[in-house]
């Protein structure tokens, strides 16, 4: 019984690869066939038909199993839903059939980026950008900004997008994203600046005008900060980024009370004179600290906080950012 059920199975995958290949003998152009239905499972990709994209893209295998490009549609599916390694062994399988194409390196690059794989990553990404032939390097210029940020290297990341910006001054993104790490690092002047040529491409927007309060705010300097806040509130009252502007003020001006009241606490107590009984009996402020971790910067903390990266390095005596050991014990507010 088992031979003929084994008999009627294999007559089945006959049949069915059969009928693939007469299809495929019957098409004039195969590729041209191909090339029409990866693109038609593309369309249905963006618009996250992902049953209809899988059968259009399976159906573009079939008719030119040796199409590069049809491998490299397979893996962004792949990739999409999460089928990870499907996706790594499709990005192979297309690089080996291409090795010479730009825009699939970048993808994978990209793709073994989000995988924790940086080196690899970062391989890939040059192969793509050593094509003369490549018109996308300003975008994997940014992807490699993007990747070298997650691991924590910012200096990397902003030298990547300048970069990026050689090629093209008017990406958007990476304008942003320069101005938020040259903020990241106290370089105020170069965020300012590079947050005006962002809005001469886009115009002054919610995130401008936020990223701005946000400098004016690192700087320790409230009321360049609360004139930005003003700016967010008569133009996009409700909007997000003014709630948030708005609660981070609101706490910043809170901390800064605490830390007066914290100095001025140390400093009756150091004096022990008779002003100490009048210390004790008032609320006791004690500081709160953060441990800093690998990739962690006084921007993100200041973020996480509510804090200015200018209070941060007075309250802690930092003169230099781009040498805090980790594992270092930071004040980041008071309670």
């Amino acid at each position: 019984m088992l031979k003929v059920v084994s008999a009627l199975v294999l007559v089945v995958l006959l049949s069915a690869c059969t009928s693939t290949i007469s299809e495929r003998n019957s098409i004039p152009d195969p590729l041209a066939a191909a090339k029409n239905r990866l693109a038609l499972g593309l369309t249905y990709l963006k618009s996250n038909n992902f049953q209809q994209a899988k059968f259009n893209i399976d159906k573009a295998l079939d008719f030119a199993p040796r199409f590069a490009e049809a491998h490299y549609g397979i893996a962004y599916y792949y990739q999409l839903v999460g089928e990870n390694q499907l996706a790594n062994d499709s990005y192979l399988v297309a690089l080996n059939l291409d090795s010479e194409n730009p825009e699939i390196a970048n993808s994978y690059g990209a793709f073994l980026c989000t995988q924790g794989e940086y080196e690899k990553a970062q391989n890939y990404f040059f192969i793509a950008i050593d094509n003369q032939n490549y018109l996308s390097t300003a975008q994997t210029f940014e992807n490699l900004a993007i990747c070298s940020q997650t691991q924590g290297d910012t200096f990397a990341a902003i030298d990547y997008l300048n970069k990026a910006l050689n090629f093209e001054p008017t990406r958007q993104k990476s304008l942003y994203l320069l101005a938020e790490l040259y903020a990241s690092q106290n370089e105020h002047d170069k965020a300012l600046s590079t947050i005006k040529s962002y809005e001469r491409v886009v115009g002054p927007n919610p995130d401008s005008m936020y990223l701005s309060f946000d400098v004016g705010l690192s700087q320790g300097d409230d009321e360049k900060a609360r004139g930005w806040l003003n700016v967010l509130k008569s133009r996009y009252p409700t909007h997000p980024n003014t709630l948030q502007a708005q609660a981070k003020l609101t706490e910043y001006v809170e901390q800064s009370a605490k830390q007066a009241r914290a100095t001025k606490q140390a400093q009756a107590f150091a004096q022990q004179d008779s002003g100490l009984k009048d210390v004790a009996t008032a609320p006791l402020v004690t500081a709160k600290e953060h441990t800093l971790k690998a990739g962690e910067t006084l921007y993100r903390l200041s973020r996480q906080y509510n804090i200015s990266v200018f209070d941060i390095m007075t309250w802690n005596n930092i003169s230099q950012t781009d040498s805090l050991p980790v594992g270092i014990k930071l004040i980041v507010g008071y309670n």
